[in-house]
């Protein structure tokens, strides 16, 4: 019982490493180019214009 209490505790452990990204880019960023958001030269300066006609 001791064992198995250890083995999912080191499970719970790795799943929340990885969760974090402490082994590696995390699952939810697999594919995203996070430094692009950093490289944003004026971000504010972008309008946001309104449709004409209809």
């Amino acid at each position: 019982m001791r064992l198995l209490f250890i083995l999912l505790l080191l499970a719970n452990l790795g799943v929340y490493a990885l969760g974090q990204g402490l082994l590696g880019p995390r699952p939810e960023d697999e594919g995203r180019d996070t430094k692009r958001f950093a490289q944003q030269l004026n971000a504010d300066a972008v309008r946001v214009l309104p449709r004409e006609g209809s």
